[in-house]
Formats: structure tokens, sequence, C-alpha cells
């Protein structure tokens, strides 16, 4: 195989945590895998040792992605590897119940990353909820918080509102509207950001020939749009295999798009959103 390409790690914002570029996500979308392809938890192994990954996005459905975790960590690699959880239902005792079973679960004491996942409301971080979250890290079980929301107003009305460590936010070629509405708005103060769905469910994937378009992005051109903003600290990737992850790490080796495939990429993105707007855009609304 050759030289292994490996990723270097970078500061999540400023929670002191050193993230790769790149967090393996296990799960893939119903839809945008028609080949049914998994990640085993052999290729999360070969992911940290080979390619330098050392940030991984697990929740309990993720059964690959929590085994290859749980390898790494009874491989004495827990300090070198961040871990990176969600917990859906916006209630504090749901919240601790979690993280005890997440933590157990992986054989670990402290979670790096905790997010509350799929914020909708304002009322989902109020109460006991988000309480929970800053308890769990004064208590040393989680090094940082925060929440992960496809409503970018909100997603910023929240970020200043609460002591937030770390947002995750979506962020493709699609859907740019980050830029203008938590990007820019936040400047230096926003927390650490970590991109989602740069491949907008697998659409930028897909040529679009009906506009002019007989070529779609790589996935891993998806990955490097979304690094390229300066205010996006990671990006996840859901990768489908080993030769997938090897080759968006690749891809994401080679550093931002240039101008010219940048401005390409931009007018591809808004031909998806513009199409999607008929059809196939699942529960979500913006641009």
């Amino acid at each position: 195989m050759g030289e292994a390409l490996r990723l270097t790690p970078r500061p999540l914002g400023r929670t002191g945590i050193s993230v790769s570029p790149l967090v393996l996500a296990g799960g893939a979308i119903f839809g945008a895998n028609p080949e049914n392809l998994k990640i085993t938890p052999e290729d999360v192994e070969r992911a940290f040792y080979d390619h330098g990954i050392n940030t991984f996005l697990v929740v309990p459905m993720m059964k690959p992605m929590a085994e290859g975790v749980r390898r790494l960590v009874k491989a004495e690699h827990r300090n070198e590897i961040v871990i990176v959880t969600e917990v859906s239902f916006p209630f504090g005792w749901w919240v601790r119940r979690d993280f005890e079973r997440i933590s157990r679960s992986l054989g670990v004491e402290t979670i790096d990353v905790f997010l509350l996942g799929w914020v909708r409301a304002r009322w989902h971080m109020t109460g006991n909820t988000w309480k929970t979250f800053v308890a769990l890290r004064d208590e040393g079980k989680v090094r940082a918080i925060g929440f992960s929301c496809h409503d970018r107003v909100l997603a910023t009305q929240l970020t200043r509102e609460f002591p937030v460590d770390t947002l995750m936010i979506r962020y493709n070629a699609a859907h740019r509207g980050a830029e203008r509405e938590v990007f820019d708005p936040l400047g230096d103060s926003r927390p650490a950001i970590i991109g989602y769905t740069a491949t907008r469910w697998g659409m930028l994937l897909k040529s679009l020939p009906t506009a002019g378009f007989d070529a779609p992005m790589t996935a891993g051109e998806c990955y490097r749009f979304a690094l390229g903003h300066p205010s996006v600290d990671a990006v996840m990737c859901g990768a489908r295999s080993l030769q997938e992850i090897r080759e968006n790490v690749e891809a994401t080796l080679n550093g931002p798009l240039d101008a010219a495939r940048l401005a390409e990429v931009r007018k591809f993105g808004d031909a998806v959103h513009a199409n999607a707007r008929g059809g196939f855009r699942w529960m979500f609304r913006g641009g």
C-alpha cells in the first residue's frame, strides 16, 4: 500500500482538545447509501492507526463504531482518541442517564465532546437539561459540551445565551447559510464548530445534468469545501468503507479547494439546493 496517509490533529476551538479534521461517523443515511456499505470495527482501528483519525462520533445505534472505539480504548489509546457523542432527549435526567450508559458501554470514565442532539427549540436547553450538561463538565466527566442544530438563527441565539463549547451545524456547498447566519455573526467569539451533512446526505455526490452539471462533487471535495472555511474546526465524515476513509483522508490532505473549483462547486451547490426544493429535502428547511 505504500506509506500511510495521516491527518494532522488541529485545535477544536478553545476547548483544549486536539481533533482530526475528519470526525469518523459510522451511520449511513438511508437513501444515500444504495450499496448498503458499512464500516467495520477493523475499519475504525485502521482509520486511527494508519490515517491519524483520532476523533469518532459514537452513538448507541452505531455498533461497529462503538466496538472499534472499545478496541482502541482496550489497547490503551484512550488519551489519544476523542470521543464525541450525543444525547437525543432534552431532559436533565435523561442526559445523565445517557452519559452513564454510553461511557459504561465504551469502557471510559469521561466523554470528550458531549452534545445535545438536534435542538429545535429554546426549551430543549432550559430547565435541568443544560444544567446537567454543565454539571457533568464541572464534575470532570465531560471535557466540552454543546449541541447540534439545523436552525441556524436559533443556533446562534443559543450559543450567545448558554456557555457552549462546541456547536455542530449543517454546512455544505448546497447549504451555505451558516456563513451569514452563524459564522459571521459569532465571529471570534464562536465556540468550536463541527460541520455535518458535508455531502448533503449524498445529493452532492450525484450529477445534475438537467441543470448542466454532468459531474458531481466527490466526497473528498465536500469535506475540503467545509474545512476550507476558517470557522470550521472539523467535519463529520460518513465513510462507508476503509477505501472511502482512505480516499477522504487523501483528499483532505490536499487542503482547501482552489478558487476556480470553489466557484464551480458553489454554483453546483446552488443547483442542488434549487432542485431539491421540489423533491428530496428530508425534513429540513433552509439554505
